[in-house]
């Protein structure tokens, strides 16, 4: 541990060129911060709470964001700790709910295009999601123009087909052999056909990949970089396409569009995606062409409660 500075100074921990430091002036010593530290590398000192070992450090913000006197201070993103909206403000949960059932997948889109400062809230709302050991690794690539989403498609789809055919040769060749399909192969025997005629439409000028959306969202991440990169990924593109929703505008994932970037090395260099990166969600963005006028059903949860419970 590293001794701690004279009095009334700051007293700072380093991780690489993040500083976080803690005000002896004004730290009251409630152990407030200590109770929620999840490496337990807090505690209290004589004159202020202390930082035992800063490589431990996940830099969560938590310390800071209950310490009723604010003494901890962060060299970078010290300017976002603002404070917590009151409860009052947030929906009430029947409302909120029926929110989150408020969301379809949009396939039909005005020939309008998304204005960049609402597709850089979307962002926004991706990089506050929570991720697996504060990792934040999560990068992304936002696509707009006809010209630019025509050329993601037409290299999208070439690659797709490619794939459908190396999917159709292993199912003669288990045929052949009369072998079983290997369960990755069995599980995708009908999609050379459906990219096939996705390739068939795109010939005919109907996009069936992308939906003739104005804007294209694809959320990537360097590998080895993250704990839990498509749980990240996944949590980060649900909190956008909601947050959409409320500027008005309507998404849909495309998962197609995540298998020609892994398989094609023209679709990741047209979008700019390291060859060390992994692609982990994609989805359109654009305003509704139609109106979605019901809720819809869903299967009943299955679900095996273990414990007791009260309610």
């Amino acid at each position: 541990m590293v001794s701690p500075g004279p009095k009334g100074k700051k007293r700072g921990r380093k991780r690489g060129v993040f500083m976080i430091t803690v005000d002896e002036d004004r730290c009251t010593l409630c152990g407030t911060c200590v109770s929620v530290c999840v490496r337990r590398i807090l505690q209290k000192g004589k004159g202020s709470v202390e930082i035992l070992d800063p490589s431990l450090c996940l830099l969560c913000g938590h310390c800071k964001a209950v310490c009723p006197a604010d003494a901890f201070r962060f060299t970078e993103g010290n300017d976002q700790f603002l404070p917590v909206p009151p409860r009052r403000e947030l929906p009430p949960a029947a409302a909120f709910f029926r929110f989150l059932r408020r969301r379809r997948s949009l396939r039909i889109y005005q020939d309008r295009p998304v204005e960049k400062a609402k597709l850089k809230m979307l962002i926004e709302a991706g990089r506050y999601a929570p991720t697996g050991s504060n990792r934040q690794a999560c990068e992304y690539v936002v696509v707009s123009g006809r010209k630019a989403l025509d050329r993601v498609c037409t290299l999208a789809i070439r690659s797709l087909q490619r794939q459908g055919k190396a999917i159709r040769d292993s199912i003669a060749e288990s045929s052949r052999k009369k072998k079983p399909l290997a369960e990755e192969i069995a599980s995708r025997q009908t999609l050379p056909d459906v990219w096939d005629r996705i390739a068939g439409k795109w010939k005919e000028g109907v996009d069936q990949l992308l939906h003739h959306a104005p804007a294209l969202v694809v959320v990537h991440m360097k590998k080895g970089l993250a704990t839990t990169p498509e749980i990240d990924g996944a949590i980060a593109s649900t909190q956008m396409v909601l947050l959409a929703e409320t500027l008005g505008l309507g998404t849909c994932y495309i998962g197609f569009l995540i298998w020609a970037v892994e398989d094609s090395g023209e679709v990741r260099k047209f979008l700019g995606i390291p060859e060390d990166h992994k692609a982990l969600v994609a989805f359109t963005v654009g305003y509704p062409g139609v109106a979605f006028l019901r809720l819809v059903a869903r299967k009943p949860a299955r679900v095996h409660w273990v414990g007791d419970f009260e309610g």
